[in-house]
């Protein structure tokens, strides 16, 4: 089709827009209308929004059960060497199993021979052997950490509350007790704190948290050659119990204790030993108290 135009004029916009759609819809003759779109991007749409919403639902169900899963996970040792990652409260924890250790380190007992009168661990109901060194393992893995000087401190197959620690080919005798104490005025009570200086026994005292008075002693003994060994010890009463920490030197060697009796008082003001001692006053494995205790 062809416009007429007359010399010397210019173009006429309108006649041209006219020229452009009558071209468009010769060429569009007997091509098929296209679809319409917009249901088709609204299906779609709606789908990729349910997708996305499912996805982000799936994943908050997950965290929600991660969360819900990690609250209830055991933090209780059932005996036989099982050994969750973290402690838990001993007060909200089911009271047949010792509670969780501190570490994933499991030391190698020390075997001892008993002798005359004395009843090993051995000879204990399974149940109550199991439990008794599944606390036992706790408390090593917990004194191990807290006093390294120590070196290796590993638990005494003879009783309870015995523990060894090793250093430089060094032994020092440990012991961790949680006794329960006899009927009210059954035992006096510790003597006064006094240095006695010809015996070189030292006494101090101190205050844990909560309240808790420690008895700090230091004493040399064991005199070889004209030397002496000294041992540390700390004592306090939790609840129903007395309770005792003490290091000595190693007797062979002629070596004294290697800690201080304030790195005991600190570790006896540690959380998770008195969890341990919280735990054992609880549930007793230690016979009561039948001697006077005193410095």
């Amino acid at each position: 089709m062809f416009t007429d135009r007359s010399p010397g004029r210019g173009p006429d916009p309108e006649a041209e827009d006219l020229l452009i759609r009558v071209a468009m819809e010769q060429a569009a003759e007997g091509v098929p209308a296209l679809p319409d779109l917009v249901p088709v991007a609204l299906v779609q749409g709606r789908r990729r929004r349910n997708r996305a919403r499912a996805a982000v639902g799936a994943g908050v169900t997950g965290v929600v059960a991660l969360g819900v899963f990690g609250a209830v996970l055991p933090m209780w040792g059932s005996g036989g060497g099982s050994q969750p990652s973290r402690t838990g409260s001993v007060a909200s924890q089911p009271t047949s199993a010792a509670p969780s250790p501190t570490t994933s380190r499991a030391p190698v007992p020390v075997h001892v021979e008993p002798t005359a009168g004395e009843t090993p661990m051995a000879a204990l109901p399974a149940a109550e052997r199991s439990r008794q060194e599944e606390f036992q393992r706790q408390a090593a893995a917990l004194l191990d950490e807290l006093l390294p000087e120590l070196g290796t401190v590993r638990p005494v197959d003879l009783a309870v509350n015995l523990y060894q620690g090793g250093s430089d080919g060094n032994t020092f005798p440990l012991v961790f007790s949680v006794r329960p104490q006899p009927g009210s005025g059954a035992v006096p009570a510790d003597p006064p704190c006094h240095d006695i200086p010809s015996k070189g026994f030292r006494c101090r005292t101190a205050m844990l948290p909560g309240g808790i008075k420690v008895r700090a002693t230091s004493a040399e003994g064991n005199e070889s050659g004209g030397r002496t060994i000294t041992g540390v010890d700390v004592r306090f009463v939790y609840r129903d119990s007395t309770v005792r920490l003490s290091v000595d030197g190693d007797d062979s060697s002629m070596v004294s204790a290697p800690v201080t009796v304030s790195q005991l008082a600190a570790v006896a003001g540690d959380s998770r030993f008195l969890e341990l001692v919280k735990y054992a006053d609880g549930h007793p494995m230690e016979d009561k108290e039948h001697t006077v205790r005193g410095g």
